[in-house]
This record gives structure tokens, C-alpha cells and sequence, in this order.
């Protein structure tokens, strides 16, 4: 029987979150017979290894593996992936973490735009529910940036992709060499997408809640930090217009404030059509996905964003290495 998807997963310290992310694969509406589970074990410090292995006794579909070695020059994540994808039989690859969980659509809905033969990577949509004010700003954060990665690729204009619910061909992972034969990089979801775009492969980003997974928040300001940094540096990778982009939207109010000295009917005419725009996507997504439990976030969350993105950014320029997973990255 051919093997259609792979679904590769590397887990490191996940006692808290590796049942329910495998338990949630357990429910895929997907015959059993024609996908694979591929868990890396990374040197995790906890009882990872062990509930992992103890769950999937007895099923053939999933295959546990302890991560001692380096693939290429990769780290972390990474090299967890591309041993993974050594043993893969899937002609196509599916990328999760292990503190998500999918739906049971999420095979069926992940693979059929793949019959479209130049599509090389696609990416689905993740949401978060979370208890705090911080937490909830987070999955606003989380909805509306990545409606506005969809609104790119729906004009072909590549972004990115997310390595907790992504999807690959085989064939266009094994043109680039897998992750062994890529530079190590921290975004190493952001380094496969570019690499396959370049070997003239196409990409789609769905926003559609068949494919829509549930990871957790970050639950403090110390982590959400170091979280961004990581993306940051990606984000710095990016085209020098949307680089721009994104200074546009740092320097927004500084820029609205300046504004509203000499033409202060201008300045809040813009912030009116900013913000009344925004709003009105905002409410599209919470009804698209039925979490219309973040609607009171949503004025909150115009200051979350640029707070945030100030804040980011000043933390991306501190010297500080990156710390992820109880590791530290140049």
C-alpha cells in the first residue's frame, strides 16, 4: 500500500502536550494504512521518550526515534527533522509540533491542494486558546497575521510558512537537498519555504478551518520575547520592501503623532481608516472560525500590535542569543 503523507514531528521536554498533540493524530479521518507518525525524540529531559513510546505500542503507524546525532551542519528542530525525513516513505510531508494539535480533516484538507503538480509547500492556519488578556491578544496576534500572509500568496507573493502545520511535496524537499544539505538556520520552516520557491516550485497558504490546528500560547513576556526574536530573524530575511513594511507599521503612531501637529484632521482620518479597516478584517476571521470569544480583544489588540512590534524589534537588536527549547542559538 502506497504511503501518501508523512507527518513529522520533533519533540523535545513535551511530556505536557505529546499525548494530546498524538491523540488528536489518532482522530485523523484519514485511512491508517495510508499515512505514518515519525517522532524524533531530541534529548528530551522528561518523560517525552516514555508516554511516547508506551502510546503508540501496538500501533505500526507510528515510529518513535531517539535524536543523538547531526544531519549536515542543522541544530535542534531542524536536524530532528531531517533524520525524520530519512526515514519518511510519504510522497508528501507534513509538519506538526508536538504542543498542537490537528483536526481530523487535517490530512484530507492539507493534501488536496497538491493536485495542482507545481505547488511544492503549503502552509495551514493555527489558532490558540489561552485564559489571560496576554494570552488571548496572542491568538488575535496570531489570526490576523496570518490572514495577512493569505492576502500576500493570493496575489503570489511569498511570505513565509509555519513549521507547526505546514505541508511538502517529496519531491520538491528532495530538490533542495532536505534539511541536512541546508544552512542551519533558527526559522528553519522560512528556510525550506525560500529554498523550494527557488527551485521554481509554487506555494499556497490555506485559511480554512478543516486544516486549522491548536497550539498554546506562550504563557509569559520572557518567552513571547524570545519567541520573536527567533521570528525576527526571519523577518529580517525578508525583501527589503517588506522590510519597510514593517517599518511602516513601528513608526506608525510616532508618524500619526508628527502628523497631527500640522494637519491633525488628516492624521485622524488616516488612524480612523487604519483602524476601521483592521477591525473589520478582524471580525470576518473571529466569524470565519467561529471565536467570537476574542471579539472584546480586538481594540486591545491595535496597541499589542504596535507595542509589540516595538518591543520586538528593540529586543531583536539587544545582543542576546536566542533561547529555544532550554537551548541557546547564535
Amino acid at each position: 500500500m502506497t504511503i501518501d503523507a508523512s507527518i513529522l514531528i520533533a519533540a523535545r521536554n513535551e511530556e505536557d502536550t505529546i499525548l494530546r498533540c498524538l491523540q488528536a493524530l489518532e482522530r485523523l479521518n484519514y485511512p491508517s494504512d495510508r499515512y505514518e507518525v515519525l517522532i524524533g525524540n531530541d534529548q528530551s529531559e522528561d518523560k517525552t521518550g516514555s508516554l511516547t513510546a508506551d502510546f503508540i505500542r501496538n500501533k505500526p503507524q507510528y515510529r518513535l526515534f531517539t535524536i543523538t546525532e547531526k544531519a549536515g551542519k542543522q541544530a535542534g528542530k531542524a536536524n530532528v527533522l531531517a533524520q525524520l525525513a530519512q526515514h519518511a516513505r510519504g510522497q508528501f510531508l507534513l509538519f506538526t509540533d508536538a504542543d498542537c494539535e490537528v483536526p481530523p480533516s487535517w490530512v484530507c484538507g492539507m493534501l488536496k491542494p497538491f493536485r495542482q503538480e507545481n505547488i511544492g509547500i503549503l502552509t495551514g492556519c493555527t489558532q490558540i486558546f489561552g485564559k489571560s488578556t496576554f494570552q488571548k491578544l496572542q491568538a488575535v496576534d496570531w489570526f490576523y497575521g496570518q490572514y495577512l500572509i493569505k492576502q500576500f500568496a493570493n496575489l503570489n507573493i511569498p511570505i513565509t510558512a509555519m513549521g507547526n502545520n505546514m505541508a511538502v511535496r517529496r519531491t520538491a524537499y528532495d530538490a533542495v537537498g532536505g534539511y541536512e544539505n541546508l544552512p542551519f538556520s533558527v526559522v528553519e520552516d522560512y528556510q525550506l519555504f525560500t529554498e523550494i520557491l527557488q527551485q521554481r516550485f509554487s506555494f499556497s497558504h490555506l485559511f480554512k478551518v478543516d486544516v486549522l490546528a491548536t497550539t498554546r500560547p506562550i504563557p509569559n513576556w520572557k518567552d513571547w520575547l524570545q519567541q520573536r526574536k527567533r521570528w525576527m530573524v526571519g523577518a529580517m530575511q525578508l525583501p527589503i520592501y517588506f522590510v519597510g513594511l514593517f517599518l511602516v507599521q513601528l513608526f506608525f503612531y510616532p508618524l500619526l503623532i508628527a502628523l497631527a501637529f500640522g494637519y491633525p484632521t488628516l492624521a485622524l482620518t488616516v488612524w480612523m481608516l487604519k483602524f476601521g479597516i483592521q477591525t473589520v478584517q478582524l471580525l470576518w476571521i473571529l466569524n470565519r472560525f467561529r471565536r467570537w470569544d476574542l471579539l472584546p480583544y480586538v481594540p486591545g489588540y491595535e496597541f499589542f500590535l504596535h507595542i509589540g512590534y516595538f518591543i520586538s524589534l528593540i529586543y531583536y537588536l539587544l545582543p542576546n542569543k536566542v533561547v529555544w527549547k532550554g537551548r541557546t542559538y547564535s
